[in-house]
């Protein structure tokens, strides 16, 4: 079975309805693994919507110049898009609603492929328009919705929209191979917190959970800084230390299921890796996340799906 294949089985498998597909940054091949995973489940006979955190799918990266991959959608999927990217140019795509919000490129449209095609997807920019629009998309038949975005602005992957993440890492989020394993350690422990332990103090974060906050309010020898979820704590690697050292724990309320973690060796005008060199060196950094590269067809997936390591 190749790579594409195993993690859209495993998708399924997890029975999750609303996965996020998050970047740990730029040019990591999040919208790659996106669009292999649009063509397996369109080839399992699953119906699929798709959109974006804002926008993605543009012909060339706005930063470096570079091509990036266009969102491809098979027949009978579903996509929520602006009204300005499902015009003339899009005659293989039928609209099905407007809904009830806008972006600077028109109203968010929920259309539906009659032959494949591809184009730039320029979605919702808010959380609760995300969940709108992945109600919407399951309202006219998807099974499951893959939403598209960065893991700087998550808030589309938290709790309160998605069931599932999947997480993009490539040796574009950093400047050398180390620097990319340290932030990909950070971003899944992040993903993967739990519930407060019982009998230690406790402090419950309504809002967002940052450096700023803390600064103001110093939390305590041994205390539990609980926020509702991984999407809702924006702590800066060195304060996350100093927490640490202090015995100060993070948790959530609602606890995110890491489905995958897809691996993309090479960086646009930066250092880039052997595929089977960087996936073993991910892997080794963490153990028991099921790791898949689309391109080079490399995969450990043996965890159930949704499965954590302990």
């Amino acid at each position: 079975m190749n790579a594409a294949r195993a993690l859209a089985e495993r998708i399924v498998r997890a029975g999750a309805r609303r996965v996020a597909f998050l970047g740990l940054a730029k040019n990591v091949g999040k919208t790659t693994a996106l669009v292999a995973t649009l063509e397996e489940l369109s080839l399992m006979g699953v119906v699929v919507g798709a959109t974006s955190a804002g926008r993605d799918g543009e012909d060339f990266d706005a930063l470096t110049g570079e091509p990036k991959p266009r969102f491809r959608l098979w027949p009978g999927q579903l996509v929520a898009s602006a009204a300005a990217t499902l015009g003339a140019e899009t005659p293989w795509a039928s609209p099905l609603a407007r809904l009830p919000f806008s972006t600077r490129f028109g109203p968010i449209t929920v259309a539906r492929a009659d032959t494949a095609g591809e184009l730039e997807v320029m979605g919702p920019v808010t959380a609760a328009q995300t969940a709108v629009t992945a109600a919407a998309l399951e309202a006219r038949g998807a099974r499951i919705v893959l939403l598209d975005g960065a893991f700087s602005r998550r808030a589309f992957a938290s709790a309160r929209v998605a069931d599932g993440v999947v997480l993009a890492v490539g040796m574009a989020a950093g400047r050398s191979l180390d620097l990319v394993l340290e932030r990909a350690r950070l971003a899944v422990e992040l993903i993967l917190l739990g519930p407060a332990p019982e009998g230690r103090p406790r402090r419950v974060f309504d809002g967002a959970l940052t450096d700023e906050i803390l600064r103001e309010l110093p939390p305590g020898q041994g205390e539990t800084l609980v926020a509702h979820d991984f999407a809702s704590i924006f702590l800066s690697p060195e304060e996350r230390r100093r927490l640490s050292e202090r015995g100060v724990t993070l948790a959530v309320e609602r606890p995110t299921r890491l489905l995958a973690v897809t691996a993309n060796p090479s960086a646009p005008g930066g250092p880039t890796l052997k595929a089977p060199e960087f996936f073993e060196a991910l892997g080794r950094t963490l153990p028991g996340i099921a790791l898949f590269d689309l391109r080079a067809n490399l995969s450990n997936a043996e965890l159930p799906p949704g499965e954590q390591p302990a």
